[in-house]
């Protein structure tokens, strides 16, 4: 395990030192570069969360209005059971508990994939074009896939917290 730890430095340090000295080559073949003069896009043009979702693919969509509706359906199971807590209602506060679960579970996974989904066609479709396509033209992409993964995380989070917040009600209101 060691000896393969070492290796594995050393691969990646020769790989590093091979890359560097392409790239110090490649400056004195074609000359010094100059730096790009970044700026930024106009207002009317910038890319916001309501573009990336109003131009997702509809499946995308789907997977995004899932997620946003587990988010709020988990707040709301958690509101509508904490009523319940200290009364003779165990199958109501089970049955909650199950379904703040399955947000739980569900949330990242689903965000994953949807993530993997575009990105998988995205680049598909740049690897189908030449000359390959800019950052600007991949962004949108990338941005949708991020937006997926972000509310899986979200979905995942509120229900955790509100499972979390109602199982310690229940310990307490049964103590």
């Amino acid at each position: 395990m060691r000896a393969m730890g070492r290796s594995l430095v050393l691969g990646i340090g020769t790989a590093l030192a091979a890359s560097a000295g392409l790239a110090a080559e490649a400056t004195y073949v074609t000359g010094p570069v100059a730096k790009p003069v970044y700026t930024l896009v106009p207002v009317a043009e910038r890319l916001t969360v309501g573009d990336v979702f109003a131009n997702a693919a509809p499946e995308m969509k789907l997977v995004m209005a899932l997620l946003i509706i587990g988010t709020v359906a988990a707040v709301a199971v958690w509101a509508l059971s904490l009523g319940k807590v200290g009364k003779a209602d165990a199958k109501g506060l089970a049955t909650a508990l199950g379904r703040l679960r399955i947000v739980r579970s569900a949330g990242v996974p689903l965000g994953s994939l949807g993530a993997a989904y575009v990105l998988f066609s995205s680049f598909l479709a740049i690897s189908n074009v030449r000359p390959a396509p800019s950052l600007s033209v991949v962004a949108p992409g990338v941005a949708e896939g991020a937006l997926a993964i972000m509310l899986g995380l979200l979905a995942t989070t509120v229900a955790v917290i509100c499972e979390r917040h109602l199982e310690g009600r229940i310990r307490r209101a049964a103590a």
